[in-house]
């Protein structure tokens, strides 16, 4: 007898907007993660995250058992701190138990169902390997999060440089996007013992036409999400905003079905108002996310279900952003974020207007934030110059400006200019 994912649904579904919240006196230990990228070894580095006023400490490394590469921004230049073009190179999350509820939710997100998640105490961690096309899957001691330990053998990933990664708790499955020059998505079953198993081919993507490793930013893949109910996965491809005449870039949607397979059928969107897709963040719900674009900022999009079409609800246009790539969304301070590469500064916006609520500022010497996760009432950003730079955001709900506390270098830890990715446990 087979589960479906309907029936499934039925008692369960969002874990995001129930775990995300979680209170600022939770003394769970705590962890944040990054990857060094090494094309002669990865090692994935925990910090330990403080209980008491979220900043980070004792670096600890433990290899992937894969290597990183770094894209070109030429033929003769590696693209530094944007080496990996996207968003997600690391994951977090956890394998649940839930209840189902019935309450009302507020926007974005109209509707007259939520869903309570309370996590067991499997963690789990994946990340990329783009310079040996692997994955690697990590279990999390809560007891010790700054050990995770390899589990299994790191999966080939069937295409090249796999670059970001997704992980649905409700499915047991990650998928990974491949963004070299045999691009594609591929799905693996996570097992807590056995590690990584292969669920059918690579998803191919014949829109991305690159080398290995790839040229970019433009052209170049972006970031791979599941929407929170696990229901479809998506993709977003840029394009090219400096062509003649500009290009539009590509959001690739997967239906998963009843069963919980990912489809091998994409949906395949093209909003002529993006040209530089970058990262996915969903705002809560199924029908409502985030895209970045560094050409202007960023849209908030709506999403329809079954068909999986897309179109812009608001375009959000960032004064004097340079590289509005990265962002991140906190439903304890309803606001997303955008995340400049260029400048010291992160935007917040409304997730239901896309009216910009505010500016973030952080130390100068940092250039610009990439990869960023949200923990509690804390802020985690990899920075330019190879750094964390942490802030307090607990004024937001007060009318308080955020604060910065705390920059944390990580040049003793690895490569300076290749670290990628970020990612909380708890997540």
């Amino acid at each position: 007898m087979h589960l479906t994912l309907a029936s499934l649904f039925t008692t369960t579904l969002t874990l995001a907007s129930a775990l995300s919240i979680q209170p600022r006196g939770d003394t769970r230990k705590r962890a944040a993660y990054t990857l060094s990228n090494d094309a002669s070894g990865a090692n994935l580095l925990a910090l330990s995250i403080s209980v008491e006023d979220g900043t980070v400490s004792n670096p600890t490394l433990t290899p992937t058992g894969g290597k990183g590469l770094l894209g070109k921004k030429s033929a003769n230049a590696s693209a530094g701190p944007d080496g990996l073009f996207g968003q997600g190179a690391v994951t977090v999350s956890q394998d649940v138990s839930l209840t189902f509820s019935r309450v009302s939710r507020p926007n974005p997100c109209p509707r007259d169902t939520v869903h309570t998640a309370f996590a067991n105490s499997t963690q789990y961690l994946f990340t990329v390997n783009a310079g040996s096309n692997t994955l690697s899957m990590f279990r999390i001691n809560p007891l010790d999060p700054l050990h995770p330990k390899l589990v299994g053998e790191p999966c080939p990933t069937l295409g090249d440089f796999p670059m970001s990664v997704t992980y649905s708790p409700y499915l047991k499955t990650a998928c990974v996007l491949n963004g070299g020059a045999k691009p594609g998505v591929t799905c693996f079953h996570a097992d807590h013992a056995k590690g990584l198993s292969l669920v059918g081919g690579l998803r191919p993507l014949p829109v991305v036409r690159q080398t290995t490793p790839p040229l970019g930013p433009p052209l170049t893949t972006s970031d791979i999400v599941f929407n929170p109910s696990s229901s479809a996965l998506f993709v977003s491809i840029k394009g090219d905003a400096g062509a003649t005449p500009p290009q539009s870039g590509y959001i690739y949607a997967w239906p998963v079905d009843k069963y919980g397979a990912v489809s091998d059928k994409p949906v395949v969107n093209q909003l002529s108002v993006l040209k530089m897709d970058f990262s996915i963040s969903f705002l809560g719900c199924d029908t409502s996310a985030l895209i970045t674009d560094p050409s202007f900022g960023a849209s908030i999009v709506g999403i329809a279900y079954p068909s999986l079409q897309i179109t812009e609800k608001h375009h959000i246009v960032v004064p004097h952003q340079g590289a509005a790539c990265w962002s991140a969304y906190a439903p304890r301070f309803d606001s997303a974020y955008i995340i400049d590469a260029a400048h010291p500064n992160i935007t917040a916006v409304d997730p239901v207007s896309g009216a910009i609520k505010g500016v973030i500022k952080y130390d100068a010497s940092a250039k610009g934030g990439f990869d960023t996760a949200v923990g509690r009432t804390w802020m985690y950003t990899l920075t330019a110059d190879s750094s964390v730079q942490v802030i307090d955001l607990e004024g937001m709900n007060s009318g308080k400006e955020s604060v910065p506390v705390q920059k944390f270098s990580l040049a003793k830890e690895g490569p300076v200019g290749a670290w990628q990715g970020m990612a909380i446990y708890p997540s």
